[in-house]
């Protein structure tokens, strides 16, 4: 249990400070109490510059003490976790001051993404207050798979409960996306980035049995292949088939006429020609990064024509600030977006299929240097195709192996040792891989005779499925929700 106790002010060689003090009651065998405190100079710096945007918390250490006493108000649980800095699921004492200091203007939020739940590089009273319940209540738990399904001549989707016995809702002909689509969330509502011929994003409600709520043009050819957001009011997506990045709405009005606010032009970064080939992204902290696979329209099976990039965008002026090329072609993958871990970018360079010359890299964010593969393709047999990260010493990936066949692996990825092969398919028919919140995998599976999910134990590969979970359609890409 966490306890928060009532501020004091105590007097200091500055003024009076204000101090925070949280008691946690540690039960491991026997009780025991934990406290920790947090002082709070006179006059923080409580926005940058002297501004007081709509998260002003007041300019006095008293004003601090009251924001810390509405962290004592009833909280409501979000899909994110707020306040889980390392993503363990949990939020610590020490996570919980780091809020605090934050708020106050002591660092920058990119030490704590999971503080700036709205993403607008600041920590408000509302996100102190989801962390505390957080805290108290623990981080919201997954209960359900969003499965995007399709057949390529027909789009729908698939709802799965996590719990036993991990009821299906079928896809039928009622429940549409398009039959090339992929599949967000954020701030409780399911993105369809339907691609190539419908060229849309299509907002679902998971409250209202997953009615649409808006679906708004990318534009004729535009081939949207991803949604990366910064707020409740501000998106970006990427367009495969344009030079420039769009700046959306994710939240429009029902004709759409607010969902587009803006572009941003990426062909100094793209090959001969001009088209730069965005595709996946991520948001950290105020920094946009957009992988750039960088092939040649022209050629007939658009090839790689140069090694890949990321494009790096700062989020609050929209503009280009340059790249960082990467040491393989053809960034490709079926990651939700780019894999962020350990102040690091994690990507599969597919290179050119069929033939062992890419790999896994990770990219510093610090020093935006990329470190050149990792793990090879000749390490784990093969292209990969997606991949899922457990811990340092464990990861997942399906591999597309020569000869046509495909497979699910386990790997280490400081060693480059493979583990173990977990299943194996004749052709390639293994495509979504996640990871939800009580450590099982799942896996798309779209095998013509046996198409379904198929389920495993991250601990050690082992299969929680006997075959495949039938979805109606044969499943694309695989979301968890709330």
């Amino acid at each position: 249990m966490i306890h928060l106790l009532p501020p004091f002010e105590k007097g200091g060689p500055g003024g009076i400070f204000t101090l925070i003090r949280v008691k946690r009651t540690v039960r491991d065998g026997a009780a025991r109490n934990e406290e920790s405190s947090w002082e709070i100079p006179p006059n923080p710096p409580f926005s940058k510059g002297g501004n007081h945007s709509k998260k002003g918390h007041g300019r006095t250490a008293a004003g601090a003490g009251a924001l810390l006493a509405l962290l004592l108000l009833p909280t409501l649980a979000r899909a994110q976790c707020t306040g889980d800095c390392n993503r363990d699921r949990s939020v610590s004492i020490a996570e919980l001051l780091r809020g605090v200091g934050l708020s106050l203007g002591g660092g920058t939020v990119d030490t704590c993404e999971p503080f700036d739940r709205d993403r607008d590089a600041q920590v408000g009273v509302d996100e102190l207050i989801s962390g505390v319940g957080h805290a108290l209540d623990g981080c919201p738990a997954e209960t359900r798979a969003f499965v995007a399904t399709s057949s390529f001549q027909e789009g729908s989707y698939a709802v799965v409960g996590l719990d036993p016995p991990r009821a299906v809702t079928p896809s039928t002909p009622q429940r549409r996306i398009f039959r090339d689509s992929v599949v967000r969330t954020f701030d409780g509502m399911v993105y369809a980035v339907n691609r190539l011929f419908a060229d849309n994003i299509q907002v679902l409600d998971p409250a209202d049995n997953f009615r649409t709520r808006t679906q708004c043009s990318t534009g004729n050819g535009t081939n949207p292949h991803d949604i990366a957001f910064v707020s409740r009011h501000k998106a970006y997506v990427t367009l495969f088939e344009e030079k420039a990045l769009l700046i959306v709405n994710p939240a429009p009005r029902p004709d759409c006429a607010d969902f587009i606010l803006g572009r941003i032009d990426l062909s100094s970064l793209a090959d001969a020609d001009g088209i730069p080939d965005m595709d996946q992204m991520a948001v950290v902290g105020e920094r946009l990064y957009v992988s750039l696979q960088r092939l040649d329209i022209n050629s007939a099976l658009r090839l790689p024509a140069r090694n890949g990039a990321l494009a790096v965008v700062d989020t609050t002026t929209d503009t280009l600030l340059g790249g960082i090329e990467l040491s393989g072609e053809n960034p490709f993958g079926a990651t939700k977006g780019l894999t962020v871990h350990n102040g690091a970018i994690w990507l599969s360079e597919a290179g050119r299929f069929n033939t062992l010359d890419g790999g896994l890299e990770r990219v510093d964010l610090a020093s935006r240097t990329a470190s050149g593969f990792l793990v090879s393709e000749a390490d784990l047999g093969g292209d990969v195709t997606d991949f899922v990260l457990v811990s340092d010493r464990l990861a997942y990936a399906t591999v597309n192996r020569t000869g046509f066949t495909n497979a699910l692996i386990s790997f280490d990825p400081t060693t480059r040792q493979v583990l173990g092969t977990h299943h194996e398919s004749s052709t390639y028919t293994l495509f979504d891989l996640e990871l939800n919140d009580r450590g099982e995998l799942f896996l798309a599976d779209r095998s013509r005779r046996k198409a379904g999910l198929r389920l495993f134990r991250a601990s050690d590969g082992s299969a929680l499925t006997d075959g495949t979970m039938d979805l109606g359609l044969p499943p694309f890409e695989i979301l968890f929700l709330p």
